[in-house]
């Protein structure tokens, strides 16, 4: 069964392949890949935000522990001359304790209550550290899936969130800096759907039936693995809009960037208001990269290195709690977590 399997994922694989480089061929005429020049990093302020977050479930209750940081690197003449903090290199994480949530409502809930702390902490980085690039980890909008629906109790702190990422893109603007959101390990299909539908649609080629057949079944990072080289970023294509129903969200862009050898790409989401492709591609690609088998931004590796939270802080939490209550039905732990054998 093993080597069945292996032996479909090479051959899968072998067919992406012979994808790439008929991509590659194309890309001339397409305008599908970019070079980039990387930036000369003279003075820039380059802050970046991060969230970490512990959850532990009891018998009666559920608990949440929750911080985000924000770390901006001012660079002079390419190298690191300061690092900024806030609200601290060790920012205090805020605890959250909930009775009557539901298991699917708890998810929604600690999504969007990290999500709500990183783009409050964005907010402020604007106003404190004044930088003149910030970078969210992750997405620039919520995933569809941290939507509840309309019914649940949650959807009000949903609409709060949305209400927040509103003012980080109108005050990113007012106050020209450049925002943007670097998934490190994305899933997205966007760019195999963007090249199937926008431009293999339009090619009369023997094999642009099965090259949609496999772009069905990949992943963008997959793909562009093969297709980038170091220094290189795909065209521009537009985000899929899962919140417009929603609230009031400009129009949004992505394109991935390869900023390490032997690493995928990044899949990158940015503020077009804000900054220009190429420009905001250049300064990636010089604050990224000095391994070459990952490619993070630097800033993002630091703001996840300060908001990361060790997991005996939840169990300190709640050892806390218990000297204090005393041993009540609502705190026992739960049942899986107490076998005998």
């Amino acid at each position: 069964m093993v080597k069945k399997i292996a032996g479909r994922i090479q051959e899968t694989e072998t067919k992406r392949l012979k994808l790439a480089e008929f991509v590659k061929q194309i890309s001339p005429e397409t305008n599908l890949k970019v070079a980039v020049t990387p930036d000369q990093l003279k003075n820039l302020k380059v802050a970046a935000v991060d969230g970490g977050i512990l959850k532990k479930s009891l018998h009666g209750m559920d608990c949440m522990l929750v911080r985000a940081a924000g770390a901006c690197f001012h660079y002079s003449d390419g190298k690191v001359v300061a690092v900024n903090y806030h609200p601290s290199q060790n920012p205090t994480p805020r605890p959250e304790v909930y009775e009557s949530l539901s298991e699917l409502d708890w998810l929604h809930f600690s999504s969007l209550a990290r999500l709500k702390e990183e783009i409050t902490t964005a907010i402020q980085c604007i106003e404190t550290l004044q930088p003149n690039v910030l970078l969210l980890d992750g997405l620039i909008l919520p995933h569809c899936l941290d939507r509840p629906p309309k019914t649940s109790p949650l959807y009000p702190t949903y609409k709060e969130l949305l209400n927040s990422y509103t003012t980080l893109f109108k005050n990113s603007i007012e106050q020209n800096v450049a925002l943007a959101g670097v998934v490190e390990d994305s899933r997205s299909c966007t760019f195999c759907n963007f090249l199937m539908e926008s431009v293999l649609s339009r090619l009369k080629h023997e094999m642009v039936p099965e090259l949609k057949s496999l772009l069905k079944k990949s992943r963008d990072s997959n793909l562009l693995y093969l297709i980038l080289e170091k220094g290189e970023r795909t065209c521009l294509f537009p985000i899929a809009p899962p919140l417009t129903m929603d609230a009031d969200i400009p129009l949004m862009k992505t394109f991935y960037l390869k900023t390490a050898k032997y690493d995928r790409p990044l899949k990158v989401d940015f503020l077009p208001q804000t900054i220009q492709a190429d420009a905001l591609a250049s300064i990636l690609l010089s604050i990224s990269g000095h391994h070459s088998g990952y490619g993070l931004p630097t800033p993002l590796i630091e703001a996840d290195n300060v908001a990361s939270l060790p997991e005996d802080e939840m169990e300190n939490f709640y050892s806390r709690v218990l000297a204090l209550t005393g041993r009540l039905s609502s705190t026992m732990n739960l049942r899986r977590e107490q076998r005998p054998f």
